[in-house]
């Protein structure tokens, strides 16, 4: 019957359409950028978080098939030396390891930190664990003062 297939084909166009939709509102937003890029070429290094607020802002990733991931890459890579951030479909693990090149006079340290939360590819969670212990501690030697005084 010729009503029950248009229906059929107007169900699946509209399955995938809500398939698009879910994906693209579930999908990771991580940072995105490249200390090669010459544009922005400040805007990416290891620790951009610790000295200065970029203007980079976590992006949506729903550009990349799949993407549950978000990567900073430290180091050595493809591109030269330095840092670069990026979405990712596959967990690439956290390791690091010494890379030396045909014509490298020396190793170089690379190292990838995977994980899966919006933005989480910024600081390093050890930095962001150091900041948190200051403010902790900030607070404590606050109270304790406060506390003398009253």
């Amino acid at each position: 019957d010729r009503g029950t297939e248009t229906k059929m084909k107007q169900l699946m166009v509209g399955a995938v359409f809500l398939m698009a939709a879910v994906q693209s509102a579930t999908a990771i937003s991580c940072y995105i950028c490249n200390t090669t890029d010459s544009a922005t070429p400040f805007q990416c290094s290891e620790w951009f978080e610790r000295f200065d607020k970029p203007d980079l802002k976590p992006v949506d990733c729903s550009n990349v098939y799949g993407a549950k991931f978000c990567i900073k890459h430290i180091g050595r890579f493809e591109d030269g030396i330095g840092a670069k951030r990026y979405c990712s479909s596959r967990d690439l693990g956290n390791y690091c390891n010494y890379v030396r090149n045909p014509g490298d006079q020396i190793e170089y340290r690379s190292c990838i930190f995977t994980c899966d939360t919006d933005g989480c590819n910024g600081a390093s969670r050890q930095s962001t664990l150091n900041s948190l212990a200051i403010v902790l501690l900030a607070v404590a030697g606050l109270w304790r003062t406060f506390q003398r005084q009253h």
